[in-house]
């Protein structure tokens, strides 16, 4: 006699279950012969599609001869979703998806510092963040069900003194995936923000972990804006912040916005490997929202003025200063009205 599923076991029928009608949408499948394949008992079938439509999963019955096939998916941000035909080679393949938690980010450094090896790529997300972190300790918004709050742990072979240009790299990898949707809207501040029509949507906070000249670990922390809908902001960004939704004027699929993004981020990356920014420069220039605009960046306790002319391989910004060109290589940003 067949055991009765425990909670965990069902999930996992559930998952196999959604994979097998999906990739066959228009065909519907008796549960007795999906109880056969799976070689469980009709009332786990059961069972494991009430737990589907839970997930928010539409599912057509035909009560006439028990079958069912698939109509279409919820926009969650479960392992199952985001793996489904995600198509990198690494960034992504390991999932692990929350419902709530403080931060990705913390996630992140706890699993990264522990003794159990985790995958280079390995990414972690959740519906919602309590305490989400953005940079110089400052907080991101981070409602439930409507934005990508995402960690990616990476184990980098080059060496520490080049982990910096990975935000720019990063901001230009979620640019290339936003700019499908909103062509010639989509701009990156330098260093780490992405911005559509001049307003903020994204934040990208990295964190390091080396020795010498060797990365043990090297974090992204990515938080996009991505169907907030129009006023759901807080008072204090509600002026500065956006989302795709709101722009857009519709809802995106966040699971899928997600592994566009994991594929170029990917891409990024592994041009980043071998030659840092030099095969992006002229694409982050096209991006750029400081590009030819007077600053002022503030660094440590230096205060740099100077015209942008571009961004040098490293990811630094390069600076006009009357006759002569200086690199910064990190700092706050803001713009010369009165200049510019």
């Amino acid at each position: 006699m067949k055991k009765k599923l425990s909670h965990v076991q069902l999930k996992l029928l559930a998952e196999k279950i959604i994979l097998t009608i999906r990739n066959n949408d228009k065909k519907f499948f008796s549960q007795k012969s999906l109880a056969k394949r799976f070689k469980v008992k009709f009332e786990n079938i059961t069972s494991a599609t009430e737990l589907l439509t839970e997930w928010g999963y539409k599912l057509k019955f035909n009560s006439k001869d028990k079958s069912l096939n698939f109509l279409s998916s919820p926009d969650i941000l479960s392992d199952t979703e985001i793996k489904y035909k995600l198509k990198t080679k690494v960034i992504g393949q390991n999932v692990l998806a929350y419902n709530r938690v403080k931060s990705t980010n913390d996630i992140a450094s706890t699993m990264a510092m522990a003794k159990a090896k985790v995958p280079h790529g390995t990414i972690i997300t959740a519906n919602e963040q309590t305490r989400g972190r953005g940079r110089l300790g400052r907080s991101w918004h981070s409602p439930p069900g409507s934005g990508i709050y995402l960690s990616i742990i990476l184990k980098p072979r080059f060496s520490p003194d080049k982990a910096p240009g990975i935000s720019i790299m990063t901001a230009l990898a979620l640019a290339e995936t936003i700019n499908e949707f909103l062509p010639g809207k989509v701009q990156i501040k330098w260093p780490n923000d992405v911005f559509i029509n001049g307003k903020k949507t994204s934040g990208i906070l990295t964190e390091l972990s080396a020795e010498k000249n060797k990365i043990n670990y090297l974090i992204v922390g990515i938080g996009i804006n991505v169907n907030q809908p129009p006023g759901s902001f807080p008072d204090e960004i509600k002026e500065t912040a956006t989302s795709i939704r709101k722009v857009l004027r519709k809802k995106t699929n966040r699971a899928d916005l997600l592994k566009s993004f994991l594929l170029n981020f990917e891409k990024e990356y592994d041009l980043y490997c071998k030659n840092q920014l030099s095969d992006s420069l002229k694409r982050l220039k096209k991006y750029s929202y400081l590009q030819d605009k007077h600053v002022r960046i503030i660094s440590g306790n230096e205060k740099i003025d100077g015209k942008v002319i571009g961004l040098s391989s490293d990811g630094s910004i390069i600076l006009e200063q009357k006759k002569e060109t200086i690199s910064v290589a990190s700092g706050e940003v803001t713009i010369d009205v009165q200049k510019t």
